[in-house]
């Protein structure tokens, strides 16, 4: 049921972003062949979300004036996207040009120019402190990730990952990982061991940081 309803909203988001001028709930009552309960319960929801917005008032056909709707930025972000197929383009162009070692360096180049702006989020020197915070900055990055409890006094907490945001493109181009793992060892300031892994069959992904 919830499917069906997310999928009547991004027929909704898609017809409104073919009219850039805005549409009419009597246009969309037309266009979907739904009721306008139907279509004013889909409006609400979009509205509420701020995925369209009302831009002008219209006379209906029955007098009373009737509000023009319009998508948002937000409601464009909403539909469908496939950024996976072009990713993967990129990669295989790069690998056939700089080979699997090089491909390797440039995917650890694009994890250090995120460190200086990731890093200033860090607070405290505590470095069992920032394996915590590294954590919750993986959490607004999409990933499913937890410091977990250190096996023993003399070692650093264990992060892992329950999910992998590339998994298609590291199953296929292992380089990927490297992005990970750099992007880590800058935070943290320690070398890590990637423990599991994903893309190689693991159930997550884990990384243990070196104590010294």
């Amino acid at each position: 049921m919830f499917e069906q309803f997310e999928s009547r909203q991004h027929q909704v988001l898609s017809l409104l972003q073919q009219q850039k001028s805005g549409l009419t709930i009597e246009d969309l009552v037309q266009q979907l062949e739904i009721s306008r309960t139907a279509v004013n319960q889909h409006m609400v929801s979009l509205e509420r979300d701020g995925s369209i917005k009302k831009s002008a008032q219209q006379k209906s056909t029955g007098g009373r004036p009737g509000w023009t709707y319009q998508i948002t930025n937000e409601g464009i972000n909403r539909l469908p996207k496939q950024y996976s197929w072009f990713s993967e383009l990129l990669l295989d162009t790069l690998k056939e040009e700089l080979g699997s070692e090089k491909l390797e360096a440039y995917i650890q180049k694009v994890a250090h120019s995120l460190v200086p702006q990731l890093r200033g989020q860090l607070k405290g020197d505590d470095t069992s402190g920032h394996i915590q915070q590294v954590a919750e900055l993986l959490q607004s990055l999409g990933y499913q990730a937890q410091a977990e409890e250190a096996p023993s006094k003399t070692e650093l907490p264990v992060l892992t990952a329950h999910n992998c945001v590339y998994h298609d493109l590291a199953v296929k181009h292992p380089e990927v990982c490297a992005f990970d793992i750099a992007l880590l060892e800058q935070l943290v300031d320690r070398k890590v061991d990637h423990q599991e892994c994903m893309a190689k069959g693991g159930n997550v992904c884990r990384f243990a940081f070196k104590a010294s």
